[in-house]
Order: structure tokens, then C-alpha cells, then sequence
């Protein structure tokens, strides 16, 4: 096999493979002993009929196109690995000359090129400069009430809930419909219908599950709550909504006691036990939390300071790939992408802009991680190598 690498342009390559006649024989040859047990003839035992009736019977073409394609996909591989080339795009192939699989063995020989894209070279700035703070241990320090409140939590997944014929009172569990509206005009992200809470969780805006407190099944109200100054959407911050609420359901909850049974239920053996698996998940999350402000603020500054000219098509690439990750996880929640995008007041031409520079930041940061990995010797070879890197960025900077 030969092979000639030509940079047509600094983001694109073309490789030239060659392959002798002699070897395109051996491939061809391959296939037929691959196949030929599989061709059953009359009279024959399977891979024991006259070698022209086999080639016949499985036929020329597929031989051809089966040798054609083992030889391709090895030299394929053998070529990028010589001239340590990693395409970023799926390759072009085009073959300009085929071989003939005929008597004439001089006919055979397989020439094609592979064009496609690469990344060239990046430029990281002076990583090692870049300031993390560090981490105080006293901030993983974990709380009695916040140990109870996950306590709290897992019962109200273990409750049991019974219909009730009285009026909702705090600690009941309703399932309700309501729309809200804004000057006389219905708004879908105050509206649900059908929503579940617990009276009291104060899951909903202020005041709204006050409203619930009295009601019974089946039971419709209409009421006004001012939204607070700080609300988090600020198209409804500090604005007077009118609510229309039907109660559908109410049952009243009962809550398992706190002891061993209860702990076992978690796969812990005693009450104890369970707390001080709670205990070492918070811890973890804290950690995590921590973790990921760091992680923020290096992405950051890594993307400030990696300079690489990125080709179109691999941020296109990206765009396309984070587009239906995004489009896939607003189906669960029942939107669709032009629906967020009409919520969050983002026109389609926007949000498509958001989402390429967001692409095109994810290349630019995956590049120079790979650089500084590249750097510390550290292989770039599964989903933890880049906490690998952030892990030993993190205990340079933060001295």
C-alpha cells in the first residue's frame, strides 16, 4: 500500500491510497474463502464445487464489491494511523480507479482518496496562570436538618394516600387545573390541566396554595395573587394575575414512621445506617456543586485563551448534535423547540445563532482540554478524561 497526504486547505486534507494488484488479489481471494462454504450446489458438498460454478453462484459483482470494501475500510485505518491523521468530519471517499477482479492481474489494482476535515494545531495560552479558588473543607460540612430534611422527603415517597370527603386543609394532596391570566389574556406557563401538589410544600407562587385550603372536590374558584418583585420570570414579576382553579382530587397523606423498618426499605439495616448514607451523599453533592463552579469558571478561561480556527462543518456537526439533544429533552417535558423558543420570547433564527456559538464553544473548549491533556500526559481516552484534566487543573491553580 501507498499513501500521499496533501493539505488542501489548513482545515482539510486529502489522502491518496494505493493498493498493488498482488494485494488486491489476496483480499478478492479472502472473500471467496469467506464465502464459498456457505454456497450449497447440487451435488456438491458446501465449499467443495469447481471453483467457476462457486464464483458463479455467489457472484462476481459481490466478490468484487466485498473484497473492494475489506480493502478500504484496512487501508483506510492503516492510512490515518501512518500520517496521524484524525478526521473531525466523516470522510469523503472517491475511488478513481477500480480494479477489474479479471484475468488480467495488471487491471487490478485500487487507487482512492479520503478527504475530509481536521483540526489544526491550537494555541493555548499560559493555563497554568489561570486562578481557581480554592475549596474551603468546611463547606462540605453537612447539617442534623439537612440530613432531616431528605429524611422528610423519602417519606413522602413512601405515603400513603386515601380518598377524603372533606375540604383540603395543609399536608393534603390535590390534583388540580388551572389557567392564569395576565390583563384578560391566558398565559400557557401559568396554566395546567392537571397538576398535582401538596398543600403546604409551597411549591406554587405565594398565596396560591393558601387558596386551596377549604376547598372540596370538584369545587371551582377564581382568585387574583400579585406575583412577587423578584419573581423569577420577569414578565410576570410584580404583576397582579387572575387564577381560575377547579380541585379535582384530595387525599389526605400518611406518612411512615421514622425507624428501622423504614431505613430497610432503603437497603440500610437500621435508622442510623440511613442517616449516614444521606450524610455522605450530601457531602458528595456538595462536592459536585463545588466541582462544577470550578469547572465553569476553567471552561471559561480556557476558551478565552485556545486559539484554533475551527472548520464550519464541525460546528455545524455540534449544532446538529446539541439541536436534537435539546429538541429530545423538551419532547419530555412536552414542547417542542419552536414552542420553547416562543415561551423564552427567542425568534428561530436566534436561537439557531445561541446554539452554533454554544457549539462553537464546546469545540473550542474540547480542543484545548486536549492540548493541556496532551501536555500532562494525561490520555484522552473514555467520558472521565476530561475530570482528569479539570482535576489536575484544579490542584495547579489552586495552590
Amino acid at each position: 500500500m501507498k499513501t500521499t497526504k496533501k493539505e488542501i486547505s489548513k482545515n482539510k486534507i486529502k489522502i491518496t491510497v494505493s493498493i498493488d494488484p498482488e494485494k488486491m488479489e489476496q483480499y478478492f481471494e479472502a472473500e471467496y474463502a469467506r464465502l464459498a462454504p456457505t454456497i450449497s450446489l447440487p451435488g456438491f458438498r458446501p465449499g467443495k464445487a469447481p471453483r467457476v460454478m462457486t464464483v458463479e453462484a455467489i457472484g462476481q459483482t459481490r466478490l468484487s464489491q466485498a473484497a473492494l470494501e475489506q480493502a478500504i475500510d484496512e487501508s483506510f485505518r492503516q492510512s490515518l494511523k501512518e500520517h496521524k491523521a484524525y478526521p473531525v468530519t466523516q470522510p469523503a471517499i472517491s475511488i478513481t480507479k477500480y480494479p477489474a477482479f479479471g484475468e488480467d492481474k495488471a487491471q487490478n489494482e485500487l487507487v482512492f482518496d479520503i478527504e475530509f476535515d481536521i483540526l489544526p494545531k491550537a494555541k493555548i495560552g499560559s493555563w497554568k496562570k489561570i486562578k481557581v479558588k480554592p475549596v474551603d473543607p468546611q463547606g462540605y460540612a453537612v447539617t442534623a436538618e439537612e440530613v432531616e430534611r431528605v429524611i422528610e422527603y423519602l417519606r413522602r415517597q413512601g405515603a400513603v394516600m386515601n380518598d377524603i370527603d372533606r375540604s383540603a386543609q395543609k399536608g393534603d394532596w390535590v390534583q388540580i387545573a388551572f389557567k392564569g391570566s395576565q390583563k384578560h389574556v391566558q398565559k400557557d406557563k401559568l396554566s395546567s390541566p392537571s397538576f398535582p401538589l401538596v398543600i403546604g410544600e409551597n411549591n406554587m407562587v405565594p398565596g396560591f396554595e393558601d387558596e386551596l385550603i377549604g376547598m372540596k372536590k370538584g369545587e371551582k374558584k377564581e382568585f387574583d395573587i400579585t406575583f412577587p418583585k423578584d419573581f423569577q420570570d420577569k414578565e410576570f414579576a410584580n404583576q397582579k394575575i387572575h387564577f381560575e382553579l377547579d380541585l379535582e382530587e384530595i387525599k389526605d397523606v400518611t406518612l411512615p414512621d421514622i425507624n428501622d423498618q423504614f431505613a430497610e426499605r432503603f437497603g440500610h439495616k437500621n435508622i442510623n445506617a440511613l442517616k449516614d448514607a444521606i450524610k455522605t451523599s450530601l457531602v458528595q453533592e456538595k462536592k459536585d456543586r463545588e466541582f462544577g463552579v470550578q469547572q465553569a469558571q476553567i471552561a471559561g478561561e480556557i476558551v478565552k485563551m485556545t486559539k484554533v480556527d475551527i472548520p464550519a462543518s464541525l460546528i455545524d456537526q455540534e449544532f446538529t448534535r446539541m439541536k436534537a439533544l435539546m429538541e429530545e429533552d423538551l419532547k419530555k417535558k412536552g414542547l417542542t423547540y419552536e414552542k420553547y423558543l416562543e415561551n423564552m420570547k427567542i425568534t428561530p433564527e436566534k436561537g439557531d445563532q445561541d446554539l452554533k456559538e454554544q457549539s462553537k464553544r464546546n469545540i473550542i473548549l474540547g480542543v484545548g482540554l486536549g492540548e493541556i491533556a496532551q501536555e500532562e500526559n494525561i490520555e484522552m481516552t473514555d467520558q472521565n478524561s476530561a475530570r482528569k484534566v479539570y482535576d489536575r487543573i484544579i490542584e495547579l491553580c489552586s495552590r
